[in-house]
């Protein structure tokens, strides 16, 4: 974890973005988990939702992103470690199937 974070403000950002998400407030949540995340939170929780928030609206590289992050700080089983890196490569197998977008003439 970030030196600087406080780990009970830390699980204070999850769970407020659980109760956000509950509520359906999803981009209140979503900001929670990533202060938890940007922090370098060391338990799966804000990771598990980021990744499945980001992957359910096509947001790959935001789920590459959070997959590392899991793997840099998170402390956890071997399976879990494994289903991060799962995460990580499909979202990189999805991204390189999206058409770059291409600017449009001013």
């Amino acid at each position: 974890m970030n030196g600087d974070a406080n780990p009970i403000d830390l699980v204070n950002h999850f769970l407020k973005g659980q109760n956000l998400e509950q509520l359906g407030k999803l981009e209140a949540a979503v900001e929670q988990y990533e202060i938890a995340v940007g922090a370098g939170f060391d338990a799966t929780g804000p990771y598990d939702r980021l990744i499945a928030l980001y992957s359910h609206r096509a947001q790959h590289r935001d789920v590459i992103r959070v997959a590392q992050a899991a793997l840099a700080h998170v402390r956890t089983y071997e399976d879990k470690r494994d289903w991060f890196r799962r995460m990580e490569v499909a979202a990189r197998k999805a991204a390189s199937k999206v058409p770059e977008a291409i600017p449009k003439p001013e």
